[in-house]
């Protein structure tokens, strides 16, 4: 079940080969997304980009969400709005905080934190996309028995694992290092010290409906 298929991947990369590499035009070109950029050979497609990223990259890691400051202003904001707020700060931070970066520091999930204060509702704002369903696909086959993990993870625990960096070249993920780095990378999961958790209650509960409807005997075995 792959994520992108192999043509899609080289079409891509030799857009953006021919609209950035050695062009006149380019001075200097800022790109985002969830996935670092694919490679489909040893050459030099891709040697003029740089790669950041939240979880091993410290430079620019705090800028992959809102900081406890950032968010408390907002917040401060909504409840001048809201004249009556439906939900507190803790609240907030309990549903969307809880994501390590490389420099040791706590981010919140930006788009969820916005999307409540404007609805004034807390609840599950993301975890429905496409990488989502597919990484729990893997899940859902008990690969390296990853569904133990979970069940661990549910319980508030965190799981030793070793974590890289997942590349959009991967057209299969076969072991748990590879699922968890994967989930690292698109949010599902975060890390810290060597281990993977649940950052937050917006995850945790989708991790409950995955895991608990498994008997013990179903996660073991």
């Amino acid at each position: 079940m792959p994520f992108v298929s192999g043509m899609n991947q080289q079409e891509f990369l030799l857009f953006l080969k021919n609209m950035l590499k050695d062009q006149p035009y380019v001075e200097f070109a800022y790109m985002t997304g969830v996935l670092p950029i694919a490679k489909y050979s040893s050459g030099s497609e891709r040697n003029m980009f740089v790669e950041y990223d939240m979880v091993t990259s410290e430079k620019f890691s705090g800028y992959f969400g809102f900081s406890d400051a950032e968010v408390d202003r907002l917040y401060e904001i909504y409840q001048n709005e809201s004249g009556t707020p439906k939900f507190d700060r803790e609240e907030l931070r309990l549903w969307y905080d809880g994501y390590y970066t490389a420099a040791g520091n706590r981010l919140y999930n930006p788009r969820s934190v916005v999307l409540a204060l404007t609805d004034g509702q807390l609840r599950n704002y993301w975890t429905s996309s496409g990488p989502y369903d597919e990484l729990f696909y893997y899940i859902r086959n008990n690969i390296e028995d990853v569904r133990n993990d979970l069940a661990l993870m549910v319980s508030g625990e965190r799981v030793e694992a070793d974590i890289g960096q997942f590349a959009a070249v991967s057209m299969e993920i076969s072991s748990r290092e590879q699922i968890y780095s994967a989930m690292v990378v698109y949010g599902l999961l975060t890390y810290e010290d060597g281990a993977v958790l649940i950052p937050n209650k917006e995850l945790m509960d989708r991790f409950n409906e995955l895991v608990l409807p498994f008997s013990p005997q179903q996660i073991s075995g």
